[in-house]
């Protein structure tokens, strides 16, 4: 993406993405993910549900900005991730289309759980 305000053509969230790495317990750095996002029902068994969520948080509501990238541009999500559980937690997630990419398709790169907010 040559111009940083220029939205992307589509989202793609690659399904190993949610397999290997969001949704395995025995993941190096995603099993702590994988606990969380448990905790509001997205489990394993239906990776489905987890990549239709994160679709749906890759929306302009949550869009908070662009940011520069090697080779790409980055774009940064926070807010609620509709979840199964009844309680959506709140989360950032980052996309990221590549310079090269002349489709401009946003990927799914990774998900951080944000701070509850203080009463």
């Amino acid at each position: 993406m040559t111009e940083p305000d220029a939205w992307p053509s589509r989202f793609h969230v690659a399904p190993a993405k949610v397999t290997a790495y969001l949704l395995n317990p025995n993941h190096r750095d995603g099993a702590a993910k994988c606990r969380f996002l448990a905790a509001f029902g997205f489990t394993p068994g239906n990776p489905d549900v987890m990549i239709g969520a994160l679709l749906d948080h890759g929306q302009r509501p949550n869009f908070r900005g662009f940011l520069p990238g090697y080779r790409a541009t980055k774009l940064d999500f926070e807010g609620p991730l509709a979840a199964r559980a009844g309680v959506d937690p709140q989360v950032r997630t980052v996309w990221q289309v590549d310079d090269t990419d002349p489709s401009r398709t946003a990927r799914f790169i990774t998900l951080k759980p944000l701070p509850r907010p203080r009463p």
